[in-house]
């Protein structure tokens, strides 16, 4: 059994009412001045969910200067990371928290078309979300002059075929496009040109499912909430090893130690590390849990990533070797191939902890180095550029584990 619980502040998880209710907020937004909506948006201080942590209301900002008769907001619902469930348990459970923030974060960058691209493994939530959008077509909330307001609004939903990367803003676009889905060179930034070279709005299913409280209670309530540079709730999923798995709304600022011991339970078997954030979110060993609270600067601070939040448990029984032979085999066949540091690189080190994990072959500490930094400095993006983080930190943290495979 899974469990969804809320400790202290209830945002995300809270219980839809109706739509005549839920939407009276929306409905009194499109009374206010857009630029105004704005400024209560960067007042609170959102960042992103998704894992990249960058302020919401300037990435809105930036969109909203750019002179273009046609823009768009794309939610990124291809929620790939292993360990990673709460955009399907929104899209699933809140929809209309996600349908309305991107009603909302059209509303203030002028931006006409939504797009919800979803997850392949997720046929449930395509599904509910289209089912939900006519509902919304019903109430005369999507459409043309939405409740006389002069704001055009539509939603087309995408069902995704299975490719990680394109989680990746810029290889989803290109996805969308019916294009090989390769990441882009950037400058220039989706905001200013993305979708049909058009500028566009790229957030996670859950940074836009925080709009709605934001603009009901007002910037100042959001940013009450967690840390000064961390503000709001999270949602955090832990894994089958904890006692109490399942999703839980956490404020920002708690510690992991009470994320972990308190709300989950604690764990059911001996764990020797955590893997929080997706496979490129950094690997805690179990004794730094004390050190950690869920805010992304404790994570950066301390060598890690808070990333999506997603805890993936490595129990004591498993070798780290094998841990990381199969995070650099899972990185070299999800890479889009584009640039060479990542196709090359991931593969590379594949192939050495193979090797070395299945004979007495001894990898030299030195080119090892090589390849993490060559992966972490000449990547595009952040799937090859991220991948080193884990790594690095088990090399670090496991070093006793790991001198036996190295020179």
């Amino acid at each position: 059994t899974y469990n969804v619980e809320s400790f202290e502040y209830k945002i995300l998880t809270e219980e839809f009412s109706s739509i005549d209710e839920y939407y009276a907020s929306f409905k009194a937004t499109l009374k206010r001045d857009s630029a105004e909506v704005l400024e209560e948006i960067k007042l609170s201080n959102v960042r992103g969910r998704g894992g990249a942590g960058f302020p919401m209301g300037l990435k809105l900002g930036f969109c909203r200067s750019v002179e273009s008769e046609t823009k768009f907001i794309i939610c990124n619902a291809d929620e790939g990371d292993p360990g990673a469930y709460s955009d399907r348990y929104l899209m699933e459970q809140r929809p209309h928290s996600v349908l309305c923030g991107m009603l909302i974060a059209g509303y203030v960058t002028h931006a006409n078309h939504g797009v919800v691209y979803i997850r392949a493994e997720y046929p449930d939530s395509a599904t509910i979300i289209e089912r939900e959008i006519e509902l919304l077509r019903a109430a005369g909330l999507i459409g043309k002059d939405i409740d006389g307001s002069g704001f055009d609004f539509d939603f087309k939903v995408i069902r995704a075929q299975g490719s990680y990367i394109c989680g990746e803003e810029t290889a989803l676009i290109n996805s969308i496009e019916g294009q090989r889905p390769e990441v882009r060179v950037r400058p220039p930034y989706p905001a200013e040109q993305g979708l049909f070279n058009k500028p566009t709005i790229v957030n996670n299913v859950e940074t836009l499912a925080s709009l709605h409280y934001i603009i009901e209670q007002g910037g100042a309530a959001w940013k009450a909430i967690g840390t000064d540079r961390s503000s709001g709730t999270k949602l955090v999923c832990l894994d089958s090893f904890f006692n109490k798995p399942g999703i839980y709304e956490v404020e920002m600022g708690t510690p992991m130690s009470t994320v972990i011991n308190e709300m989950g339970g604690g764990f059911k078997l001996p764990v020797k590390a955590m893997q929080i954030g997706g496979p490129l979110g950094g690997l805690v060993p179990v004794s730094k849990i004390n050190d950690l609270n869920l805010d992304f600067e404790s994570f950066a601070e301390n060598g890690f990533l808070m990333g999506h939040a997603s805890v993936i448990c490595i129990p004591e029984s498993m070798p780290m070797i094998d841990f990381l032979e199969h995070l650099f085999d899972f990185a070299a066949y999800e890479s889009c191939g584009k640039c060479f540091p990542c196709r090359l690189g991931t593969k590379r080190g594949h192939e050495l902890l193979r090797k070395a994990n299945t004979s007495d072959y001894k990898i030299s500490k030195k080119l090892f180095e090589d390849l993490l930094s060559t992966l972490e400095e000449g990547s595009l993006c952040a799937h090859g550029g991220g991948i080193p983080l884990p790594v690095k930190n088990a090399m670090e943290y496991f070093e006793e584990e790991m001198k036996g495979y190295f020179e």
